[in-house]
């Protein structure tokens, strides 16, 4: 705390000043004014990354054997199912009692030619290890086209996995939506670019921004779809803002339904809209029912970003009958290209899973890069790549 002046000091100290201060503060306050006005700019909306959705992975403890085996059996399915085999023709069995106590489980699977079954093998042993198993034992055939592995944990069998390639079967794929976030202020270099993806996306544009009515041209010119991307109040406002007219939880109804009105009509050609940010928004039921109801008034589709894992939205919209659905994955937690080339292999295997996924990503370098070298490889595995309004339901 700084220290104080005598009162004697203090009053000739503001005599002297007085003066002074006169002239001196309607100066400072007509330059810093003069400043402002030649300075300013209104702000731009900028990116704000999504939370990080940090799921814990569970591992088996030493004498887990019965949870070990039984989780194993369930996520090895759904592993073979994400690589392309079909799910029909994968068996799960449990086994008698055997001689060997610990043995829990039979699977087995046809595996389409045109999938190795060494990418099988690493799969399903990196699985193993996030339980907190291994793989024990492996062995192929002379042939190599039969793979059997013994998986366990702490050194007992658990499961006897074996699978077959089936030059009969075809490997399955899956329709992938991309949807693309955050556009409106970005250089139109950047824009264009990803306009210029020869598989269709779906760009989410803010209303409102310098390149709006632009940037939805140029996506419906290139055969792409258009949405709105609703600010909505975040977890963390104020440090985490999601920008000018955005929805707060403690808005009037009606300013809450005026909001969501002005921002639908606002992006030329769109169709449907899914939300910027708004973890703490999507959580409000009765908040998101005034917004789903002008969605709904609109024929819009609706997608939830899913900000939050509590968030209440894509079930409000589907009672509401909504054409609707909600982000799969998002493409770039990390600004990476690698990173995000990841996520996309990741979103194509929940694709094969499910039928069809929708993956999240933002108007960036980095996305952009990703996807310029990802999407033609699994168009050439088979997957299709539709709009969002096509993947909803």
């Amino acid at each position: 705390m700084a220290k104080r002046s005598s009162p004697k000091k203090t009053r000739k100290m503001a005599r002297e000043k007085r003066s002074m201060l006169l002239w001196i503060v309607p100066c400072v306050a007509l330059l810093a004014g003069g400043l402002v006005a030649y300075f300013w700019q209104p702000p731009s909306r900028q990116y704000v990354p999504p939370l990080a959705d940090e799921t814990p992975q569970w591992k088996a403890g030493p004498e887990d054997v019965d949870a070990f085996a039984d989780t194993m059996t369930a996520r090895a399915k759904a592993v073979l199912i994400g690589l392309g085999i079909p799910r029909e023709v994968i068996q799960v069995a449990r086994l008698p009692e055997s001689e060997i106590d610990s043995l829990r489980w039979n699977i087995r699977a046809d595996v389409p030619s045109v999938l190795p079954l060494s990418v099988c093998n690493l799969s399903l042993t990196r699985l193993a290890h996030q339980l907190g198993g291994a793989v024990l034992e492996g062995s192929e055939n002379r042939s190599g086209n039969v793979l059997s592995l013994y998986v366990g944990l702490n050194g007992k069998p658990t499961h006897l996995i074996a699978l077959e390639h089936n030059a009969e079967r075809e490997r399955t794929a899956g329709r992938i939506a991309i949807v693309i976030d955050d556009f409106g202020y970005q250089d139109q270099k950047l824009i264009q670019s990803f306009c210029d993806l020869p598989q269709p996306i779906t760009l989410s544009i803010f209303p409102g921004e310098r390149h709006t009515a632009w940037t939805a041209q140029q996506a419906i010119e290139k055969n792409h779809g258009v949405m709105v991307h609703l600010p909505m109040e975040p977890i963390g406002y104020p440090e985490r803002d999601p920008g000018p007219n955005a929805i707060f939880s403690d808005d009037a109804p009606q300013k809450i339904a005026e909001l969501t009105q002005n921002a639908l009509a606002a992006v030329p050609h769109a169709r449907g809209m899914n939300n910027h940010l708004g973890s703490r928004l999507t959580q409000n039921a009765d908040a998101m029912k005034v917004v789903l109801q002008v969605v709904k008034q609109r024929d819009f589709f609706f997608v939830d970003s899913m900000t939050s894992p509590q968030s209440a939205a894509y079930a409000i919209a589907q009672e509401m009958g909504i054409p609707s659905g909600h982000g799969a994955l998002f493409l770039d937690l990390i600004d990476d290209e690698d990173a995000i080339v990841k996520r996309l292999y990741a979103l194509a295997a929940r694709a094969r899973q499910e039928g069809a996924a929708i993956g999240i990503g933002h108007a960036k370098r980095e996305t952009l890069k990703a996807l310029q070298r990802v999407l033609p490889a699994l168009e050439e595995q088979g997957f299709t790549f539709v709009l969002a309004e096509e993947a909803v339901k």
